[in-house]
């Protein structure tokens, strides 16, 4: 259930396909900001435009995804809008652009800086895009004393990455956020850029709090990708996001550490596999062996530790009356019921 001090956040949805004025409604309402050009069929046809936008304080943060356009602020725009605000970008399909004459380019997940009271312009194979809009008087003054307009972090630069991650994760979350918990997200993506562009200052907890969500939450996806492999290196995981190895502890202390997420996901994993274990009994040893486990004695104890019972203690679907192991159709259907699966899930709340 939504909490009821979350942010205020606006979302629509428009398409040429429901609706015949649908780009004339998208160039109407981001005119202040943007003259809109280079939509394909003059946007007659194949047009569309998502946008879910939050409220955190005097910043705007919005995730907006829409088909290859060009987005162009010159003088009619910074005169009719009368905005003093920065834009942090990160842009997630490749763009090209000028920003008062400063050549922009940037692939996928890099970090760009607009300053709304200069000119620029933006070409992209597809808009899908994260933004910070804020007002100037709430951007970090050492930031506004750097060639900010046009600045950008590349996305593979450790500090593209991580600001990248931040973003997202913080799209991913927004819903859920109350406005000081968001207005401290926001900050901590200038105390994460402040750091890959040459200047370090203090951290408040709350800011604190939001960098270490973001680290989390991107090591899990790493570490959840390579949960079989039993190379998985801690140091690389880092590297990739762009963090000491220090910081990647801190982020999991509260749940453990990070050995003990890594070993829970490959005891979630292999609970999985006794239990969907194609029609037979799945020898435990053999389980064992596949999630990494050096014996099946080690196995046995991390197990009961996780779960509070054996692995050779789980029935295997299929044996519960049927006679063949559950399939799934094209669509993902299973062709029977599955409640004991959505128990297990269940039981193991604390599970993603």
């Amino acid at each position: 259930m939504a909490r009821p001090d979350r942010a205020l956040s606006v979302a629509w949805s428009i398409s040429s396909e429901t609706q015949a004025d649908a780009y004339e409604t998208y160039r109407s309402t981001i005119a202040d900001l943007y003259e809109v050009s280079g939509v394909a069929d003059d946007g007659r046809s194949g047009f569309r435009s998502q946008t879910t936008a939050w409220r955190f304080g005097a910043t705007s943060f919005v995730r907006g995804q829409s088909v290859a356009q060009t987005l162009t602020r010159g003088p009619a725009e910074v005169r009719r809008s009368g905005l003093d605000h920065i834009s942090l970008i990160v842009n997630l399909s490749p763009t090209r652009g000028d920003c008062d004459g400063r050549s922009v380019v940037g692939e996928p997940g890099s970090v760009q800086f607009r300053d709304l009271t200069r000119p620029s312009a933006s070409s992209v194979e597809t808009v899908d895009t994260v933004n910070l809009v804020m007002p100037r008087s709430s951007v970090p003054s050492w930031l506004l004393g750097r060639r900010i307009h046009g600045l950008v972090l590349p996305a593979a630069s450790p500090g593209g990455r991580l600001v990248t991650s931040h973003l997202k994760t913080l799209a991913d979350v927004a819903g859920e956020l109350s406005e000081e918990e968001g207005v401290a997200a926001v900050e901590a993506t200038f105390v994460i850029a402040e750091r890959f562009l040459g200047r370090a200052g203090p951290v408040a907890p709350a800011q604190a709090a939001a960098i270490q969500r973001t680290v989390r939450q991107r090591a899990m996806q790493l570490f959840d990708a390579r949960v079989m492999d039993p190379t998985l290196d801690v140091a690389g995981v880092a590297s990739r996001i762009g963090v000491s190895r220090s910081a990647l502890y801190r982020a999991f202390g509260d749940m453990g550490g990070v050995q003990t997420y890594v070993l829970n996901r490959r005891l979630d994993r292999a609970y999985a596999a006794l239990r969907i274990s194609g029609g037979r009994a799945a020898s435990v040893e053999e389980v064992a062996q596949r999630f990494g486990f050096a014996s099946g004695a080690r196995f046995d104890a991390a197990f009961r530790r996780r779960f509070g019972f054996s692995p050779a203690s789980i029935t295997p679907l299929g044996f519960a009356g049927r006679s063949a192991p559950l399939a799934a159709n094209d669509e993902g259907y299973l062709d029977g019921a599955a409640h004991d699966v959505v128990m297990d899930w269940l039981r193991r709340g604390d599970v993603a």
